[in-house]
């Protein structure tokens, strides 16, 4: 495990599970953002009405084609629309991404089913205060150790596909089944493959016990980062080395582990 004795850097990440309580989110500011401008909006047809009217109307024209390119995406992303099949293949390695206490059970049983199926000698998890919650699972499951191992450093989706790479690729692991949530699902494959790996997705189940107001945050959540996601890619694609000297760091040490630690014999 390269584990978080290395990774001295502040955990402020929210568990995707606080829903609504996560205030600083992002989301709440684009929710924010969009108020203001319809408020904007509705002011500027009330005093200048005949000045503006032609501006105006393409305006939100525009702007409602916009909420509804948002809504469409949000409905791919929460529900896993259109990911690449399984074609049942093995592969180098399994990788399980952490996002909170509420989701390891079904990552850790999805895993433990394509080990089990011979799909991959060797499971990987990622995730900062996931990584070793999920290997004790998986454990307990019936996964023998030597086949699990894990970083205990990544914050976000990103550092889950550099971290990942730095360690795997080093043991020419290319190929990986991606074990995450279905709203997660198509932000890790952009992520992962960007960083070079193979992926064929796999989706672990919500927790039956969320409700409209969680799976709504997702679907918030999902429609934001996913345009941002692929607009990032497309535009400044992804360096071997983050400019971030600490993390640069990291990623060092994390390849270096990687060079050092066999997991099993591939072929045995």
């Amino acid at each position: 495990m390269f584990d978080s004795r290395f990774c001295l850097r502040e955990f402020t990440q929210f568990p995707v599970e606080f829903g609504w309580q996560q205030l600083r989110s992002p989301i709440l500011l684009f929710l924010a953002t969009l108020i203001v401008v319809l408020a904007s909006l509705w002011l500027i047809a009330r005093i200048w009405r005949r000045k503006f009217q032609k501006l105006i109307l393409p305006s939100t024209a525009i702007l409602l084609c916009s909420l509804i390119a948002i809504g469409l995406v949000s409905v791919v992303a929460v529900n896993g629309l259109f990911l690449p099949a399984d074609p049942g293949t093995a592969v180098d390695a399994i990788v399980i991404l952490g996002r909170g206490r509420a989701l390891r059970m079904d990552r850790a049983r999805v895993a433990t089913q394509l080990w089990q199926a011979k799909r991959a000698p060797i499971i990987f998890v990622s995730g900062r205060g996931d990584a070793l919650q999920i290997i004790e699972l998986l454990i307990a499951q019936g996964v023998p150790q030597q086949v699990v191992d894990g970083e205990n450093c990544s914050l976000t989706t990103k550092e889950n596909a550099i971290f990942s790479a730095a360690i795997l690729q080093q043991r020419n692991i290319q190929r990986i089944i991606l074990v995450s949530d279905a709203p997660h699902m198509w932000r890790s494959l952009i992520e992962f493959r960007a960083y070079g790996f193979s992926v064929i997705p796999r989706t672990s189940r919500l927790p039956a016990k969320w409700g409209s107001r969680q799976k709504a945050y997702l679907a918030l959540r999902e429609s934001v980062g996913l345009p941002w996601y692929i607009l990032r890619q497309i535009a400044t694609p992804p360096a071997s080395i983050p400019p971030d000297t600490k993390l640069a760091s990291l990623l060092k040490k994390a390849q270096q582990y990687g060079q050092q630690h066999l997991y099993v014999d591939r072929e045995g």
